[in-house]
């Protein structure tokens, strides 16, 4: 199956999903069609806080889940009864706290414990860590306020955690590489010229001595967006650098990877690989800001080390 952010041609599918869960809701009437519903929907969808799981063989939309990163909380959740029992309510649910502040309680209003027709929610919700429960009131209707307290876990920049930060830096307007905002703490810039950029950063990801990444100058978001022309002449610089990473490290093989997870500005990082190494202990080995290294790299380059 596949988790994405619900859009604009998805609210159908959702208010049918609403419909089919309305009496689980004691909802008065059909929710699907209750217009204070459908507006949620698309307030829901206009701030990236409403993720479906699709069914990749059928194309269905299996479940939905909706959410608020200013409350920090889960604020409607349902599977459609055929896609039940199939992973799609655990896959919602776990996707979101992603989006949500895990250094603060995250709650839901679910139903009450001897609720029968709500106790498969209840269930999910406590296996993804809400605990805390007390009485709670909704629309008039006896529920409980469950809590999943902080857990203060170390998170990366990644688009997994803040959406949708990293797709407004997604735009060149406001992208911190195009608008010459400062570099993140612990990274370096080490060459500069009118095709690329390439930094590093200490220690390192995976501490891997040497470890970089070169950036094109012209923004791109999707590799395949960039013109082939371009794209062959980016990878060009990309080899160079690479030729020259590995006569400056001795590494045995530079390993390629591109990615795009917390910076939304097209790069690819370089990894150096060794006969010694271990990437997956993360020995703690220099990394590239050692100034001998960056020297060596600016003048194999044909840069100045100044």
């Amino acid at each position: 199956m596949l988790i994405r952010w619900v859009n604009k041609s998805d609210i159908p599918a959702w208010c049918e999903t609403a419909t089919e869960v309305s009496g689980i809701f004691q909802h008065p009437g059909d929710m699907g069609k209750d217009p204070e519903f459908i507006e949620y929907a698309k307030s829901k969808i206009s701030k990236y806080e409403a993720l479906t799981a699709v069914d990749y063989m059928s194309g269905e939309n299996m479940g939905f889940i909706g959410f608020s990163r200013e409350n920090n909380r889960i604020s409607w959740f349902a599977v459609s009864e055929r896609y039940r029992r199939k992973g799609a309510g655990g896959r919602l649910l776990k996707t979101a706290l992603r989006q949500l502040d895990t250094n603060k309680n995250i709650t839901v209003i679910t139903f009450i414990y001897d609720y029968k027709p709500g106790a498969a929610a209840r269930e999910i919700y406590k296996k993804y860590g809400f605990i805390a429960e007390e009485p709670a009131m909704h629309n008039g209707l006896p529920r409980c306020k469950l809590t999943r307290p902080a857990s203060y876990e170390k998170r990366g920049g990644s688009f997994h955690y803040r959406y949708p930060e990293f797709i407004k830096q997604a735009h060149k307007e406001n992208c911190p590489a195009c608008n010459n905002e400062p570099i993140p703490d612990g990274q370096t810039d080490i060459i500069w010229t009118d095709k690329i950029c390439v930094g590093g950063e200490y220690p390192g990801q995976g501490r891997l001595f040497g470890k970089l990444y070169v950036m094109p100058m012209e923004h791109y978001f999707h590799f395949e967006d960039m013109p082939g022309d371009k794209a062959a002449g980016f990878m060009r610089e990309v080899q160079k650098v690479g030729r020259a990473l590995r006569k400056v490290t001795g590494a045995v093989k530079i390993n390629y990877e591109m990615h795009a997870n917390s910076g939304a500005h097209l790069h690819i990082h370089l990894f150096p690989r060794y006969l010694d190494d271990d990437f997956q202990v993360r020995l703690l080995i220099t990394g590239l800001a050692n100034p001998l290294l960056m020297k060596a790299m600016r003048s194999f380059y044909g840069l100045s080390s100044v």
